[in-house]
Parts: structure tokens; sequence; C-alpha cells
């Protein structure tokens, strides 16, 4: 049973899914609007935002899968929604990048349990 593999009930496994799905909807629009303003899509910004919506896609399909690499995909996408929610509120300049900077830290909440229980 993977929740048992990973440290985490499976309600904590939903609960990592859900949030992965989430961020990578953020992320996403979140690139959009920042091509939308002009930048580059090689930008710092940008790229981190595209690395952690495909981080997210991947994290939640190795969960779903139970895939023995679950473990490492909700370590990644811990630290790198730290990385994206601080990058957003910093730099936020609308409503928008709030939102990103709160699901990226609902993805780092609901992967947490996953990587630091026994």
């Amino acid at each position: 049973m993977l929740a048992a593999r990973i440290g985490g009930a499976r309600a904590d496994v939903s609960r990592c899914i859900a949030a992965s799905l989430q961020c990578q909807v953020s992320c996403e629009e979140g690139m959009a609007r920042l091509v939308a303003r002009g930048e580059p899509l090689s930008g710092e910004v940008v790229r981190l935002l595209r690395q952690c919506a495909e981080l997210c896609e991947l994290n939640a399909r190795a969960l779903q899968k139970e895939s023995r690499l679950a473990r490492r995909t909700a370590s990644l996408c811990f630290e790198l929604a730290n990385l994206v929610a601080r990058a957003a509120w910093l730099d936020a300049e609308d409503r928008d990048s709030y939102t990103l900077a709160r699901d990226a830290l609902q993805l780092a909440r609901a992967c947490r349990p996953l990587l630091f229980s026994s």
C-alpha cells in the first residue's frame, strides 16, 4: 500500500494529489500571465513556473499510480512549491500572484506529511 510505503495516510496522499493538481493549474495560469505581459519564455520566473507545473503533474500521477518514486516527487514538490510561493509573494503585482502563492503553500503543506511522518 502506497500510503504506508511513503509514510502517510491515504487521506494525506489524496490531499497531496488534489493540491498538486491545483498548483499545476495556478502555475500554468501564472506562466500565461507573465508571457502575456511580455516576459520571455526563457525568463527565470517563467521557467520556475513551468518546472512547477510539470512536477505537479508528475507528482499527482506518481501518487495515483502508487509509484515507488512518489516519495521523491512529493519531496521535490515540497521544495519547489516553497520556492514558487516565495517568488509569487515577493513579486506580487495583483491578486493572481497571491493566489499562486497560496496554492503553492497549500501544496507544500499537503506534501509535508508524506515526507516527515514515520
